[in-house]
Order: structure tokens, then C-alpha cells, then sequence
């Protein structure tokens, strides 16, 4: 029995001898990680306290766990990157005015031409050098040439009033007591054209009317005309049964006939013009 007593006892302190070398080599070992640091130390339990320095916070780490394996490094905060630096500004490249010779120098080479005739024209406008241009007031000039508006040609005015002739078939009758007034209008009829009877009052006035029969038929009625051209294929009027007719700056072309006791007041400037 005091054999047996004793080995228990040498059992034990074997193993208080060995579980304290543990203790003290794990806490040699924290003391040697510079991520951590030893707060407190339970020998008994075999439970360390320590603070990390990396991130600050307080864990308690098992001496069993530190004896079966190393702990894992710790993975230190990496400090933000620097802002990368502000790009350097590229310089645009300068632009460099074409000197005003180039411009000179091509407008010269587009503008060799006869003395005297137009380099260059368009609809209402031509281009002519600038000692050939006698035509008044240029509207944009410049070193040897000037630019001029020229009038619109008279075929050209033609064509548009020629665009805008109303063709009828039937004539425009005027019957009775009332007031008719035809004023700016280009009208051509197949027939007669005008036809003013019965107490009518018919005023017309920068027109041109042209009719493949006869252009007035004026009968017991008034007609005044001015500044117009009256025509006709039959005759450009006929006046009868006390119609008065008035004219003044016109033009008629075909024959004209008065009956009876119409009258025709010629007021000046007239022009007749029979086939």
C-alpha cells in the first residue's frame, strides 16, 4: 500500500510538472505573436485572455488548442490605397487660323475669267471682277470681285401671272339691282366672259380677262373699268339697251360694238387693238 501511494503521487506530480511546462510554453508562445497581447492567464483551466492588436477586440484562446496546432496568422488590415494622383492635364493642340492669304489665293483661282463677263451667276445673282462690274451697288465685295443682285427678269414675271389664270367655262353674270367688283384677276373663259344686265353695277379693275366669245356684254347696265385688258375671240365688248360703260388706263383687244343708245366713255389712256 505505501508503494502504491507513492506511485499515485509521483503520477500526479508528473502531471501538474508537464500540464504547467504546457501552460508556460503557450504563454511563451502569445508572448512571442506580436498580434496578440496577454491579458490574463488561467493555469488551472488553461484559458488565456488576450486583446488583439490588430483589431483591439478581447478573445480567450485554449491552451489545448494551442498545444494541437499553431494558431492562424492573423491578417493585418491593409491600410487604404493612396488616391491616385490627378491625371495631368493634356494639352489640346493649338488651333492655328488658316492665314487669310489661302483664302485670297482660292477665291482668285476660282475667278479667272474674260474681262468683262461673270465669273460665276445663279438665280438672281452673278459674280463679275470688280473692275467689270457696272451694274450699281454691289451687296458683298472683296479682293478683285464683287457679288450683285440683278433684277428679276421680265419673262420670268410673265410666267408666274400665266401660273395663276383662273380658267372657267361658264361667264360671270351680273343680274339687278346690285354692286359686283372683280379686281386682280386673271381669267380665261371658253365662252363669254362678263355679262352685265339689268340695273348691274359692275366695276373692274386691274384684271385680265380674255374669252373665246366676247369679253363685256353690257345691257341696260353700268361698267367701269380701269387699269384692265379686255379680250376677246368675237369682240372685246358689246354695249346695248342704254348700258353705260366707263373706262380708263385699259387695254381691250378684239372689236368693239355699241348699239342703240349705249354709250362708251373713254376717260384717257386707253388703248384699242383690233385683229
Amino acid at each position: 500500500m505505501p508503494i502504491a501511494a507513492g506511485f499515485l503521487v509521483l503520477v500526479s506530480a508528473c502531471s501538474r510538472q508537464e500540464s504547467v511546462r504546457e501552460v508556460d510554453w503557450a504563454k511563451a508562445a502569445l508572448a512571442r505573436n506580436p498580434d496578440y497581447e496577454i491579458i490574463a492567464t488561467d493555469e488551472a483551466t488553461g484559458v488565456f485572455t488576450v486583446r488583439s492588436t490588430v483589431t483591439g477586440r478581447y478573445e480567450k484562446l485554449n491552451l489545448h488548442d494551442l498545444v494541437a496546432s499553431p494558431l492562424p496568422p492573423k491578417t493585418a488590415a491593409q491600410p487604404a490605397p493612396p488616391p491616385a494622383p490627378p491625371a495631368e492635364p493634356v494639352e489640346a493642340p493649338d488651333v492655328v487660323d488658316e492665314p487669310a492669304t489661302v483664302a485670297s489665293d482660292q477665291t482668285t483661282a476660282q475667278m479667272e475669267g474674260a474681262n468683262g463677263a461673270a465669273l460665276a451667276q445663279g438665280p438672281g445673282y452673278s459674280i463679275q471682277r470688280a473692275d467689270a462690274a457696272a451694274e450699281p451697288a454691289a451687296s458683298l465685295e472683296g479682293p478683285g470681285y464683287s457679288i450683285t443682285r440683278q433684277e428679276p427678269m421680265k419673262r420670268r414675271e410673265t410666267e408666274a401671272v400665266s401660273n395663276n389664270i383662273e380658267k372657267r367655262t361658264d361667264p360671270i353674270v351680273c343680274q339687278g339691282d346690285r354692286l359686283m367688283r372683280i379686281d386682280g384677276e386673271t381669267i380665261e373663259f371658253t365662252g363669254d366672259a362678263v355679262i352685265a344686265e339689268k340695273g348691274c353695277d359692275l366695276y373692274i379693275s386691274n384684271a385680265r380677262i380674255r374669252a373665246g366669245g366676247v369679253g363685256i356684254i353690257a345691257r341696260q347696265a353700268r361698267v367701269h373699268i380701269v387699269n384692265s385688258t379686255i379680250g376677246g375671240t368675237r369682240g372685246a365688248y358689246e354695249a346695248s339697251e342704254g348700258a353705260e360703260i366707263y373706262v380708263a388706263r385699259s387695254t381691250f383687244e378684239g372689236i368693239g360694238r355699241r348699239f342703240d343708245s349705249a354709250t362708251m366713255n373713254d376717260l384717257g389712256g386707253n388703248a384699242y387693238e383690233t385683229p
